[in-house]
Order: structure tokens, then C-alpha cells, then sequence
């Protein structure tokens, strides 16, 4: 990974620079850093603001402004969706304020992807990449929203590992049951007290 971090801060930073306003907005970010944890990959990568520009390298230092943790799929998925950062997928120590505001600019970054496709490829390819990228993104968000759906499902009729829903509310219903029963014992006994 590390090979790919200076590609990544080039292309990162060509990308800013499309998007005039969001460059402008980074000047409030001067000097600030971000540390993302990429748990499934035992990763950090290093994000500092420096003159309207990232910085990236390998370092997972204590002392950033704030600590973003997550699967690379779920990390990935903050650029089509930058709300999901404060989902339960991702996890964040340190200034919330500053993720807030992070969320606000990954919102706000409008990037043509294909305009910037057709200056290095040309129109004529660049209309199919840049569909097969989106039908490519898709079709893994897809994959992944059945793989779990399949893995659930598995569990519950197949290998009987986990209750399915009706099992539950009857467990529930039991628990319930015992409770009741329980404070209606514990009364009586208290009235057995009170009566010897």
C-alpha cells in the first residue's frame, strides 16, 4: 500500500483542484490531521491539510486531530455517501466537531470523474469507463448487501445458529412470563413473611 499512497495524494489534490470552493474550505483544515485506521487491511494512512492540499503517508501518530476506523469497503463507500460517517460502521475518536465539518466538505465535493477520464483517455473511452466504474461500484454494493442477506439466512434456516424472528418474540414472550411469574412469588413470600 504504501506504493500507492503518493499516486493517491496526486490524484486527491487533481481532484481538488477541480472543485475551486471545496479547495477554499480546506484553509479552515491548515496544519489539522486525520489518521484512518483501514482495520481489515491492519492499516493507517495519514492525512494532513497543508495549503489547500493533502498530505498523505504511513502514520499512525496518537496526537491527530481525529481518528477515523473502518473496513476499507465501508471507508470507501464516505465518498458517495459522506453521512455514513457517523454510522455505526465507522468509528471516530477525537474533535467530532471537525468530522462534522469533514462530513459537510465530502457532501459538498462535486468531481467530474468522466470529464477528468476523457483528458486522459479521450470521450470515446471515457463514457463506457466511467459506466463501468459506476455499474462496477454497484454491482459490489449489491454483492455485499446479499452476501450478508445470504450469510443471515444461512445461519438461521440452514445451520440453525441463529433464532429466526418468531423464535425470538416467543423467547421474549417466555422471559416476559418468567418475570411476572418471579415478582408474583416474591409477593407471596413477603405475605408468608408478614403473616408468621
Amino acid at each position: 500500500m504504501t506504493s500507492l499512497l503518493k499516486p493517491l495524494e496526486v490524484a486527491l489534490n487533481a481532484a481538488l483542484r477541480q472543485d475551486p470552493d471545496t479547495c477554499a474550505k480546506l484553509t479552515a483544515f491548515e496544519q489539522r490531521s486525520i489518521v484512518v485506521n483501514i482495520d481489515d487491511l491492519n492499516q493507517f494512512v495519514h492525512i494532513t491539510f497543508h495549503q489547500q492540499r493533502l498530505q498523505l503517508s504511513h502514520n499512525d501518530e496518537e496526537n491527530t486531530d481525529l481518528l477515523i476506523s473502518g473496513k476499507a469497503f465501508d471507508l470507501l463507500k464516505l465518498s458517495e455517501h459522506p453521512d455514513n460517517l457517523f454510522s455505526s460502521d465507522i468509528r471516530i475518536h477525537g474533535d467530532v466537531q471537525f468530522a462534522k465539518q469533514l462530513q459537510d466538505i465530502l457532501d459538498s465535493f462535486d468531481f467530474d470523474w468522466e470529464h477528468q477520464l476523457s483528458r486522459l483517455t479521450g470521450d470515446v473511452i471515457a463514457q463506457p469507463l466511467s459506466y463501468g466504474i459506476k455499474q462496477s461500484l454497484s454491482w459490489l454494493r449489491d454483492s455485499s448487501r446479499s452476501l450478508q442477506m445470504t450469510t443471515s439466512e444461512y445461519l438461521r434456516e440452514e445451520a440453525q445458529l441463529l433464532p429466526d424472528k418468531i423464535q425470538i418474540e416467543d423467547y421474549m414472550q417466555a422471559i416476559d412470563r418468567l418475570s411476572a411469574d418471579c415478582d408474583r412469588l416474591e409477593a407471596r413470600i413477603k405475605r408468608l413473611d408478614k403473616k408468621t
